[in-house]
């Protein structure tokens, strides 16, 4: 059993890094316009993405030079610099939001499959987290 959820969850990342590579982004750069729907610091953004703050600045450097973020001023601390999206990170965010949330591997259950899939699935990991 723990090799099908083991394969399972291997599946999924595939196919989720497969989509996300369809607009040339890696899984970070992703993970950053996700989080960009509203402006944050580089701090504030490493802190959601569980990573350095270099690292984030390496990510943004990279969406910068590609026009989909600028850095802005800071409304409350003038030393901080805000990261806001530009019109066409806006769109590319939109456009990853609508292909993360659609065509998965487990389009196929029903409704009621995913409700019992999902609780299968919490009970286990409840089971984990309780010993």
């Amino acid at each position: 059993m723990r090799g099908l959820v083991t394969e399972l969850s291997r599946r999924l990342d595939a196919h989720q890094r497969s989509r996300i590579a369809e607009l040339d982004l890696t899984p970070t750069q992703a993970k950053a316009l996700e989080e960009l729907g509203e402006p944050k610091t580089a701090r504030e953004l490493a802190g959601v993405l569980c990573c350095e703050p270099p690292n984030v600045t390496y990510v943004i450097s990279k969406l910068e030079k590609q026009g989909m973020v600028v850095r802005r001023p800071h409304p409350q601390d003038r030393r901080a610099k805000q990261l806001v999206l530009t019109e066409a990170g806006r769109e590319l965010r939109l456009d990853l939001l609508r292909r993360m949330g659609t065509r998965s591997p487990l389009d196929h259950l029903s409704h009621e499959e995913r409700v019992a899939l999902r609780d299968e699935l919490l009970r286990a990991l409840g089971r984990v987290e309780g010993g």
